[in-house]
């Protein structure tokens, strides 16, 4: 049988490769950049305005709560209706 040539085989692990060494700085330098568009990002005006503009648009109002209260089996009325039912039962017995 023929010597094998273990100069060409692969390596079984990457560490002490020049593409271990690469990876890592590739990854570095992906985080680096990352965290310094972000910390740049957050120091701008621009990020305050969106940031305010998010919270208007996800904070429901008092009439969303009260109409998903609805929705619910044991939910507090909402004054208003409370308000037409008292109306409408005083109605009722001036009526009669």
């Amino acid at each position: 049988m023929a010597s094998i040539d273990t100069s060409k085989r692969k390596p079984r692990r990457t560490q002490g490769t020049p593409s271990f060494h690469y990876r890592n700085r590739f990854a570095y330098a992906f985080l680096a950049a990352g965290t310094l568009l972000f910390g740049l990002w957050t120091l701008t005006p621009m990020q305050r305005i969106a940031n305010e503009r998010l919270l208007k648009v996800l904070t429901p109002t008092d009439l969303e709560k009260e109409r998903k209260a609805l929705f619910d089996f044991a939910a507090p009325r909402p004054s208003q209706f409370i308000r037409e039912a008292i109306e409408e039962a005083e109605h009722l017995r001036t009526e009669r």
